[in-house]
């Protein structure tokens, strides 16, 4: 891209926030709704029923969409906005499409619906926001106006992330009979390293700019 001119192909974006959107919202009700027809509950340590997973198909669907996710680098790449290609940007986008690749071959039942409800949700809300930012710029600048509720949809990852690290805690401390342990116990250390790097893009992001402004 060193010789090329920075790109933003709008009708593509335009279909992908779109498609996100869509996609993510029926993820999120989808698994609600499976998760309610079989009796799940909000506690953890959901029965897990490897023969007949209600699921297992939501799941591989969530896994696959993480493929999909990988126009969010693309187009980063195409506009040539260096800054946002971040270590947190790769970190996220690499590990949770290996991550899911192995909850769909091994954890592909039981509590891994919250999952799915959780970052389903947070998803739609982010492609909305993206969508948004798309169509609120500075006709004399060209940039986009900041939208006031972005920094609050960074404190929602980092509420999902309590949450899903909350499940998984207590899956690891109860022992429970029909998942497995070593395999919770990544996962809350995944997540972990999640909240961390999320924790510091939000520090960085919006108060650190504030504490030098007042000084």
């Amino acid at each position: 891209m060193e010789n090329m001119p920075a790109m933003d192909p709008y009708p593509i974006k335009f279909f992908y926030n779109v498609s996100q959107i869509m996609l993510c919202a029926y993820m999120t009700i989808e698994a609600v709704f499976l998760a309610y027809r079989n009796g799940y509950s909000l506690t953890p340590c959901v029965p897990y029923n490897k023969d007949d997973p209600a699921i297992a198909n939501l799941l591989w669907l969530f896994y696959i969409s993480k493929v999909w996710d990988f126009w969010d680098t693309i187009f980063i790449v195409l506009g040539k906005k260096w800054r946002q290609l971040s270590f947190l940007h790769v970190y996220h986008h690499t590990t949770i499409f290996l991550f899911y690749w192995l909850n769909a071959n091994v954890f592909y039942d039981g509590d891994i619906y919250l999952t799915i409800v959780l970052n389903g949700f947070i998803h739609t809300v982010m492609y909305t926001y993206y969508f948004i930012c798309m169509h609120t710029r500075d006709t004399k600048t060209g940039k986009s106006i900041p939208i006031w509720w972005k920094s609050y949809l960074t404190l929602m990852q980092l509420i999902q992330f309590v949450t899903m690290m909350s499940q998984g805690t207590y899956v690891v401390v109860t022992k429970c009979e029909s998942l497995s342990t070593q395999i919770a116990a990544t996962y809350v250390a995944y997540i972990l390293s999640l909240f961390f790097l999320f924790a510091q893009f939000f520090v960085q992001s919006y108060m650190t700019p504030k504490k030098k402004k007042k000084a």
